[in-house]
């Protein structure tokens, strides 16, 4: 049975952890134009949410990858669940005209089984075992719907996921992250919170991604991810030929969703 939370009821800052106080409307797949069916995928070691075309009308597919969610209470305790309150991957998904759209949740988010722990959303995001359990989900859903090619939209934590998504696979053609963590290690410095030691580092996986485009939108008013988050990535990659990285007026969470339509047009492109 799925476990949903009601928007509004809880909010919290979440350091690193992509969740506003500010929370937004529920977004159901049975608002959406385009016909998408939900499902639990138990193919990897996680539970994993998906939302998936219930007819795929073309070859490529976009991937949109949630954040953290409700990662941690407060400072120093965990949550008991990480489903997010911050609805704004639906919101987004919402705006996009695509042919052919699909949501992932981060392990755990909606759905639990006994594997799901604190560890899991908190010291143990982004790492080998979670992107794993993700990658396996993503040749699920591409191989059911006939998909030759994919592209990945990575919201905050996302972001990072979507990274190490692209640096495992040859099939996707670009990313693009909103608010995107594309430095784990470097965010968690930044605000002096407990280090995630065994989160993987997009950065190190920069001979895999040199070729795939990427635009890298930012909110210039983000206090949780800011703008140095995507330049510490960008500083330590030798070829950024690749890497576009472009500032939005936004904050974390507000100011993405009137935007966006505008900002899929910005294409990923390498200029070599």
């Amino acid at each position: 049975m799925l476990r949903f939370v009601l928007w509004g009821v809880l909010a919290s800052i979440i350091l690193s952890g992509c969740q506003s106080q500010r929370s937004m409307p529920e977004v159901s797949y049975m608002d959406f134009d385009q016909e998408l069916k939900p499902a639990i995928s138990g193919a990897g070691f996680f539970p994993i949410y998906t939302w998936v075309p219930e007819n795929p009308s073309g070859s490529q597919l976009r991937i949109y990858i949630e954040g953290d969610g409700r990662a941690w209470l407060r400072s120093g305790r965990a949550s008991f669940d990480p489903t997010p309150v911050n609805r704004l991957v639906h919101h987004l998904m919402m705006k996009d005209p695509f042919s052919d759209i699909a949501y992932l949740s981060q392990p755990c988010q909606y759905e639990m089984n006994s594997t799901c722990i604190k560890n899991v959303w908190t010291f143990e995001r982004y790492s080998q075992k979670v992107i794993e359990t993700m990658n396996h989900v993503v040749s699920e859903i591409k191989e059911s719907g006939g998909y030759k090619t994919l592209e990945l939209v990575g919201y905050s934590g996302g972001g990072a996921i979507a990274m190490l998504l692209a640096a495992k696979r040859d099939d996707v053609i670009s990313i693009r992250t909103v608010a995107g963590n594309l430095a784990p290690h470097y965010t968690n410095q930044l605000h002096a919170v407990s280090e995630m030691p065994l989160a993987l580092n997009p950065a190190d996986y920069q001979e895999k991604l040199v070729d795939i485009p990427q635009v890298h939108f930012v909110g210039a008013h983000d206090s949780v991810i800011p703008e140095a988050v995507s330049r510490h990535y960008e500083n330590a990659i030798e070829d950024t030929s690749c890497v576009t990285i472009k500032s939005i007026e936004a904050d974390h969470q507000q100011g993405w969703i009137n935007s966006w339509s505008q900002l899929l047009a910005v294409q990923p492109k390498c200029d070599k």
